[in-house]
């Protein structure tokens, strides 16, 4: 309710005035006597100047400290077809920070939700004609939830007295804050002719308190806006990349089908964290079973001149660093096209994290290989777009052969190489890496061979391995929660079957 001045107001508003005045004309009358009037009344406003000039500057360097940001970041288990739509999700949340109308136009947030929606949707979906319908529709009711329980809980925790102040009170707040103010400005008036230093202090006082007040709730709208945004375009990422699950599960806390078999062919006990796989490829006696042999410190498969896995062989590696892994023993290949790899191979690719291709680094003869991995990436591109493409580490195997033939002085510095050996070592890498289109930095080169010591395998290949568990961590979630997936999906058409089937007996029943 606005306030109304009454004669009597202003007559007690004046009898408080009138000792202040009385003083000030005391205090000017003996500065004028003593002629220090104008060094006076010069020292007070050059204060205020200061004054009014270090608050301006202040408060527009300063931004508000009131309420602690809102910070969402992506999720580090997303595919990669995933960055680009979080990228355009921060560059539409700039867009529509702005807005001051968001949460009080139904339209607009309606048409904010859409274009959120539709963003992300066409990363994943260039192709369809309507790209925004690409999801079962209990999928569209999990999303809504997650938004709105997410946003629930960063408004509770990280606004103050969010949860007992409403935004009609701060409206309420804002309008009974302007009222007062232009009741103030008739007593401002008049105050300000009788004591000006006072005067100037109060209206920079009320400036600062307005402009704080519009600052704060500018700021409680802009980061509620840009919280809505990137937790819907989050959620949204997960629905169209497929990562959304009806369930809450943990992809990794729980065995898949394929990793217990191998593990009970391995005729090891199974733990209830599901293990990384790593996949040995390699031509015919590049020396696969060899590095199997120097991994495990004990003869694990036979190594001879020729192919001696007939099909995926399994075993448990266990080593500082690695919980526990898989490391699958594969057959041999030289010349194979995308269509001739062998289906149980084949099978394997969606199956596992980390892949080490072996490659002699004495035979230039390297076509295999660059098909290999070229049909696992076309595999992965094509048939596995919500899954990660495995880390891929290559091996360089009989490093001492290279030339000089006769020189074996371990060990070599190919960083910084300064002999012949180091010089050749580095240059076979160089070409691998060319040949493969790897980095050169994911090409170790080792020595097995029965004359010699085991060489660069603890120094080079396990660190190097254990420096991609974070990459190879990414790789095993997007599969485990593949897998958990499907047998989601199976469960509910199972579950649905056996509801209609009731349905129907019932009816039947009836009739």
């Amino acid at each position: 309710m606005p306030i109304q001045l009454t004669r009597f107001g202003i007559f007690l508003g004046l009898l408080f005035l009138l000792p202040w005045l009385a003083l000030i004309a005391l205090g000017g009358r003996w500065l004028w006597e003593h002629g220090w009037l104008f060094y006076g009344v010069g020292a007070i406003t050059a204060f205020l100047l200061l004054l009014s000039g270090l608050l301006r500057w202040r408060s527009k360097q300063t931004k508000a400290l009131v309420i602690e940001p809102l910070v969402i970041t992506p999720n580090p288990n997303w595919p990669d077809t995933a960055l680009p739509a979080w990228a355009a999700i921060d560059e539409l949340a700039k867009n529509w920070s702005a807005r001051t109308d968001l949460f009080t136009d139904q339209g607009n947030l309606l048409k904010l939700s859409n274009e959120v929606l539709i963003t992300v949707a066409k990363q994943f979906h260039a192709d369809s004609k309507h790209p925004i319908m690409e999801f079962p529709l209990p999928y569209l009711l999990k999303l809504i939830v997650l938004v709105c329980e997410d946003i629930q809980h960063e408004v509770l925790d990280k606004i103050p007295g969010s949860h007992a102040v409403s935004v009609g009170n701060l409206l309420r707040y804002k309008q009974w804050y302007d009222t007062l103010a232009t009741v103030k400005q008739a007593v401002d008036v008049g105050h300000a002719l009788f004591n000006w230093p006072s005067a100037a202090l109060g209206k920079i006082r009320s400036s600062l308190l307005g402009k704080g007040l519009n600052l704060v709730t500018d700021e409680l709208r802009q980061r509620l806006v840009n919280a809505y945004i990137r937790k819907l375009g989050y959620y949204a990422i997960q629905l169209y990349s497929g990562q959304l699950t009806l369930e809450a599960i943990a992809p990794t806390d729980t065995l898949t089908q394929y990793a217990q078999q191998d593990k009970t062919q391995a005729e090891r006990d199974a733990k209830s964290v599901e293990p990384l796989r790593l996949l040995i490829l390699g031509q015919v006696s590049a020396g696969k079973s060899t590095l199997i042999n120097a991994l495990f410190g004990e003869i694990k498969s036979a190594a001879g001149l020729l192919p001696t896995t007939p099909e995926i062989t399994p075993y448990v590696l266990e080593r500082d660093g690695l919980q526990q892994a898989i490391v699958l023993d594969s057959p041999g290949y030289a010349g194979l096209q995308h269509d001739e790899v062998p289906l149980a191979l084949k099978q394997e690719w969606a199956k596992i994290d980390v892949i080490l291709m072996v490659c002699n680094a004495a035979q230039a003869a390297r076509e295999a290989d660059a098909q290999q991995l070229n049909a696992i990436r076309r595999y992965f591109q094509e048939e596995r777009q919500n899954q990660a493409l495995p880390v891929i580490l290559v091996v360089a195997t009989q490093i001492d052969r290279l030339r000089p033939v006769r020189e074996w002085q371990p060990p070599y510095n190919i960083q910084d190489p300064q002999r012949p050996k180091e010089h050749s070592i580095r240059q076979a890498c160089a070409a691998i890496a060319q040949d493969l289109s790897l980095p050169l930095d994911h090409i170790v080169p080792v020595c097995m061979a029965s004359e010699h010591a085991a060489y660069n395998i603890e120094e080079g290949l396990i660190p190097l391995i254990l420096e991609q568990l974070n990459e190879a961590q990414r790789v095993r979630y997007l599969r485990c929660l593949r897998h958990q997936q499907d047998i989601s999906y199976w469960k509910h058409w199972k579950q649905q079957a056996i509801q209609a089937g009731q349905l129907i007996l019932k009816l039947g029943a009836k009739l």
